[in-house]
């Protein structure tokens, strides 16, 4: 099951959005416009502080989770340099190998953590943001009035299921070997607190979204911002570029045009945003690099890295 997902299904639901985001760029880019949306924006510094803001405060929500997490066995610091570097990393390499590093700083800054509980903490947090991200890209569909047919529908659920599918086969050992640190993590209100923390960060990260479409002059809720992100970035579990150049884009705009947001607007929404997005992670992991340097043959460690687990 893991070779079919990762060497067919991965491959070819990429290759499809990469071709998708040609198409739509061949048909809606308008370098004109697209500029005078960047000048706009850039005269209004209130709007980027908001949107760089949310965006901040939607990773200080995960490094909180992540703290409490670990039974506060680590410092906010390293749970923060652990997320920005793996931001960095994720948007220069074509593929989500910043999860290696997380687990590798947290084990260099926090040697009472162990690699076992280190592991099982990235691991199962992404998980739960994957979860937390479908489940609002499916309440959106449920509750939105999306212009969208039973059949397409359909399809999309198929495409959750598969995962799902893959994720219970690919991760089952891991569930079986670490199911006792989970239920600790996760006992009575620490488990509120990390899904709170995690589903709010979410919620925050939809702030880019609407600060852009705002921006851009179409009406937009952020309700419908909050769909957008969560199945613009849900998405991006077919990353095959650095930062998931061209599938977020494509998603995007499919996201964006099921909102009733105009083609033309939406593809250069979503090029905006995601440059946004590419700033704050240079600035971010900029930062996170200065505080605490990491040479850069342990950072390919880190991300080569696989492990017994």
């Amino acid at each position: 099951m893991k070779k079919f997902f990762k060497k067919y299904f991965r491959k070819t639901v990429s290759s499809l959005l990469l071709a998708a985001f040609l198409i739509l760029t061949f048909y809606f880019l308008d370098p004109g416009s697209m500029l005078n949306e960047i000048k706009i924006l850039a005269s209004r510094p209130a709007v980027i502080l908001f949107i760089l803001t949310s965006y901040f405060f939607a990773f200080l929500a995960r490094g909180i989770a992540w703290k409490i997490y670990l039974k506060n066995k680590t410092s906010l610091k390293t749970c923060m340099y652990g997320l920005f570097y793996s931001l960095l990393l994720n948007h220069l390499l074509p593929v989500k190998a910043g999860d290696f590093a997380r687990v590798g700083i947290l084990k260099a800054r926090e040697p009472q953590i162990s690699s076992h509980e280190a592991f099982n903490s990235v691991i199962v947090l992404r998980m739960l943001d994957t979860a937390i991200l479908f489940g609002m890209a499916f309440t959106g569909l449920a509750f939105l009035e999306l212009p969208m047919n039973a059949m397409l529908i359909v399809w999309l659920a198929a495409g959750a299921a598969t995962v799902a599918i893959f994720i219970s086969f690919r991760f089952r050992s891991f569930f079986d070997r670490h199911i006792t640190i989970m239920k600790k993590a996760f006992s009575g209100w620490s488990g509120v607190y990390i899904v709170a923390l995690t589903f709010t960060s979410w919620i925050l990260e939809a702030a880019v979204v609407y600060g852009v479409i705002l921006n851009g002059g179409s009406e937009f809720s952020f309700i419908q911002a909050i769909w957008v992100n969560s199945i613009t970035v849900a998405g991006q579990i077919f990353q095959i570029t650095p930062g998931a150049i061209a599938s977020y884009e494509a998603v995007m705009v499919f996201a964006l045009g099921a909102s009733g947001i105009a083609g033309e607007n939406a593809y250069s929404a979503a090029i905006i945003t995601h440059g946004l997005k590419y700033i704050f992670t240079f600035i971010v992991g900029g930062a996170a690099f200065a505080a605490y340097p990491v040479p850069t043959h342990l950072l390919k460690k880190w991300t080569r890295e696989r492990g017994n687990e």
